[in-house]
C-alpha cells in the first residue's frame, strides 16, 4: 500500500507545474494538494494586529461555510474534475464560484506555503461552468457591450473621449494621428462615467503641466480585457487584450501608463500569458507621478489639512505582479504612500489591513455587478476599518474601488469621505 502512494506521477509529490496554459491538470494540481489548512482564510498570523480585522477573505467572512472559501473551492474543484460532482447539481455553485471578488488574498496568503495559483483556478472554474451552465443573466449586459462597443458600460464609443473635449486648449495628443512617449490609456470606467471624469481630468492635467510627451486613443481605445478575465470569458479576454498590445506596439510608446488599477494588473501581468508580447513598459499613474516628485518637478503650492488612510487596490497590489516562486509578493504599495507624504499638511495614518494584506473593497470579479449586497457589505467592512484610524478620508486610486466604498456607505451613520489620490493632489497645486 505505501509503495502505491510513492508512485512518481502522483500529484503530491509533484511540483506545480508553472509553464504551459492553465489547463484541468494545473487545476486539479491545485484542488488536490490543498492541504486544508485555512491559511486563504486569514491575514498571515505575523501581520494580524487585532481580531477584528484578522481576516483576508471577504466571501468566507460573510458567508461562513467553508464551501466559500478557497480551500473550499479546492473541494469543489477536485470533485467537478474526478466526476464526483457536475457544475448544474446544486444552485449554490453559482454564488461560490461568482460572489468571489477575484482579490487574491486567499492566494498571497497561499503562496505563503506553497506554490499555487489560486485566482487562475478560479477563473478555469468560472470558464467551465459558463460553459456547461451558460453566463450569468445579471452579467449578460456587461457581455453584450463588450462585444458591441468594446466597453462595460453600455454607451456608444464615440462617449470614451467626451472628456477630452473639455480640455481642448490643452492640446492632448490623438495617437491615431500623432506620436508621443507615452500613452494614457484611461479604462472604461473613468472614460465613461460621468461621476469620475473629473479624475482623468486631472491627471491630463497634471502630466501636461510638466511636459510629459502623452497622447491618448480617445474614442478607438478598447477595454483592458479585466472583466471577461475575471468572470470567466478567456476568448473575449483575448480577443481585447491581443488587438490591444499589437495596437500599442504599433504606436510605438515606451510606456503605457493608467489611472485605474484594473487595467494596470491586467495589461502588466494578465497580458503575458497571450502570444504576442509587449514592447512597453506598464505603470500606474501614481508610479509615474512618484517618479515626477522624486525628481522634484512637481511643486505644490497649497496645504491641504487633512488626516487620510490609504486604500490598496487589489490589482494596483498583489494582483499586479507575476507569481516568481520563492520572490516575495509585491505590489505599486509605496508609491501612492510616498505621493501622500509629499502633499503639504496631509498626515497619513495606516489602517491595520495594508498592502498584500489589504481588504478588498467588495468591487471586483464580478460582484459589483451580479452580488450588489455582498459588494456594498464588503465595502462597509473597509469603511469601518478606516474610521477606525481616525482619518476623516479614505484615499485611493481604483474606479471601482471609489465607486464601491461610495455605495457601500450609504446609509452608515458615520460618513467618510472617499477621494481619488490625484483629486487630492490637484488640491495642492
Amino acid at each position: 500500500m505505501a509503495k502505491e502512494m510513492l508512485l512518481p506521477k502522483d500529484p503530491r509529490y509533484l511540483k506545480y507545474p508553472l509553464e504551459g496554459p492553465f489547463d484541468q491538470e494545473k487545476a486539479r494540481w491545485i484542488a488536490f494538494n490543498c492541504s486544508r489548512c485555512s491559511v486563504c482564510k486569514w491575514v498571515n498570523s505575523w501581520q494580524v494586529k487585532s481580531a477584528r480585522y484578522a481576516r483576508i477573505c471577504p466571501q468566507h467572512t460573510r458567508y461562513m461555510f467553508d464551501s466559500h472559501s478557497g480551500q473550499g473551492k479546492c473541494d469543489l474543484a477536485l470533485s467537478i474534475i474526478d466526476g464526483k460532482m457536475k457544475w448544474g447539481d446544486d444552485p449554490e455553485i453559482k454564488d461560490i464560484l461568482f460572489r468571489c471578488t477575484m482579490c487574491g488574498g486567499c492566494d498571497a496568503m497561499d503562496k505563503n506555503i506553497r506554490d499555487a495559483e489560486l485566482v487562475k483556478l478560479y477563473r478555469w472554474m468560472r470558464t467551465e461552468y459558463i460553459k456547461d451552465q451558460g453566463i450569468l443573466p445579471e452579467q449578460k449586459p456587461l457581455v453584450d457591450s463588450l462585444k458591441q462597443y468594446d466597453n462595460v458600460w453600455v454607451q456608444p464609443r464615440s462617449k470614451r473621449n467626451a472628456w477630452a473635449k473639455e480640455l481642448k486648449d490643452l492640446g492632448i495628443k490623438d495617437l491615431n494621428k500623432e506620436k508621443a512617449e507615452v500613452l494614457l490609456f484611461v479604462g472604461c470606467t473613468y472614460g465613461l462615467s460621468q461621476e469620475l471624469k473629473g479624475t482623468i481630468i486631472n491627471i491630463a492635467k497634471i502630466l501636461k503641466a510638466n511636459k510629459v510627451d502623452f497622447g491618448i486613443l480617445g474614442d478607438s481605445e478598447l477595454c483592458c480585457g479585466s472583466p471577461p478575465d475575471k468572470i470567466g470569458l478567456p476568448e473575449e479576454f483575448e480577443r481585447l487584450a491581443t488587438a490591444n498590445i499589437k495596437r500599442f506596439n504599433e504606436l510605438g510608446v515606451k510606456t503605457v501608463v493608467t489611472p485605474c488599477a484594473g487595467c494596470y494588473g491586467t495589461i502588466r501581468v494578465e497580458y503575458d500569458e497571450l502570444p504576442v508580447k509587449k514592447n512597453f513598459e506598464v505603470l500606474h499613474v501614481a508610479e509615474y507621478i512618484e517618479k515626477l516628485i522624486k525628481d522634484k518637478k512637481i511643486k505644490f503650492k497649497k496645504e491641504v489639512p487633512v488626516t487620510v488612510t490609504w486604500h490598496d487596490p487589489c490589482h494596483m497590489g498583489r494582483m499586479s505582479r507575476p507569481y516568481v516562486p520563492g520572490k516575495d509578493i509585491l505590489g505599486a504599495y509605496e508609491e501612492p504612500r510616498n505621493i501622500l507624504k509629499a502633499i503639504p499638511g496631509v498626515e497619513l495614518v495606516e489602517m491595520e489591513r495594508i498592502k498584500e494584506y489589504a481588504w478588498c473593497c467588495g468591487g471586483g470579479g464580478g460582484a459589483f455587478t451580479a452580488f450588489k449586497d455582498f459588494a456594498q457589505w464588503t465595502a462597509r467592512e473597509r469603511l469601518t476599518e478606516a474610521k477606525d484610524t481616525g482619518a476623516s478620508m479614505i484615499v485611493t486610486s481604483c474606479p471601482w474601488c471609489e465607486s464601491n466604498l461610495r455605495a457601500g456607505g450609504i446609509g452608515m451613520e458615520e460618513k467618510m469621505e472617499i477621494k481619488n489620490l490625484f483629486d487630492l493632489m490637484m488640491e495642492a497645486l
